[in-house]
């Protein structure tokens, strides 16, 4: 059986949209999805489409389980498909035994690498499975520990650990085969995409931070959000419940000047 595994799309409808358009010439039979598919960039309700109309299995990853817990605080409905998602399922495959998270089972933000052999160990006392699957790392890696799989695809939609876009095929026959697959998507396309929308005029500074991952393969997200802590701290600024407009946008323009 052959299984297409998508992690960390962040809302990047039109990588995702590539990758999964290939993915029909592959005699693919399910398809698997590793979280945080909302957030970010913007066209989330069309690729939670794609997601919806294919035959296959998916998680929650952080970025759902935030936007839940954010527009349920301020008792509002946001999309009720991602209200529904279980943050891990364990399932049979050609009498392989998978366990599916964003994180690990026990925390969907919990970081696993591909050398978490604390991680692995505990999983493989508490589930063992012949394979587990894994986002929110963003890095892609197949590491075969004690006669288990531990993969992660990497990102399809924010690179932010190297460039190109990633996705991958797992193919579980007799045998277990995983094949890393890329997008290499041109930038000026994704460029004039994010410009000429609406969001990048609400939202310019996140999208311009964006389109420097998009760029770059680097965090250019989390790398910039330090650079606003120490500014803030530096200016004795507390940010602890918001940033002020006034600081986010010098702290930019500093970013910036220093790429």
């Amino acid at each position: 059986m052959k299984i297409a595994l998508f992690a960390d799309i962040h809302s990047n409808y039109l990588v995702f949209k590539k990758a999964f358009e290939n993915t029909k010439n592959m005699n693919i039979d399910k398809y698997i999805f590793l979280g945080d598919y909302v957030t970010d960039g913007f066209d989330a309700n069309k690729i939670l489409d794609i997601i919806k109309s294919v035959d296959g299995y998916v998680i929650s990853g952080n970025r759902e389980a935030t936007i839940i817990d954010y527009h349920n605080n301020k008792n509002e409905n946001w999309n009720k498909y991602i209200q529904t998602l279980p943050i891990y399922k364990i399932i049979t495959i050609n009498d392989k035994k998978i366990c599916i998270s964003h994180g690990a089972p026990y925390n969907v933000r919990e970081v696993v690498d591909k050398d978490s052999y604390d991680i692995f160990d505990k999983l493989i006392k508490d589930y063992n499975c012949d394979i587990y699957l894994f986002g929110h790392r963003h890095k892609y890696y197949c590491a075969n520990y004690k006669g288990k799989y531990f993969i992660n695809p990497g990102s399809i939609g924010l690179p932010t650990k190297g460039l190109p876009f990633k996705y991958g095929i797992l193919n579980i026959t007799d045998k277990i085969e995983y094949e890393k697959m890329e997008i290499n998507y041109e930038y000026k396309e994704l460029e004039d995409y994010y410009k000429n929308s609406d969001y990048y005029n609400k939202v310019t500074i996140w999208c311009s931070l964006l389109l420097e991952v998009f760029k770059s393969g680097e965090n250019h997200i989390e790398k910039f959000m330090n650079f606003v802590q120490t500014k803030a701290k530096n200016s004795h600024i507390d940010i602890s419940n918001n940033i002020p407009d006034d600081l986010f946008v010098v702290a930019y323009n500093e970013y910036m000047k220093e790429l």
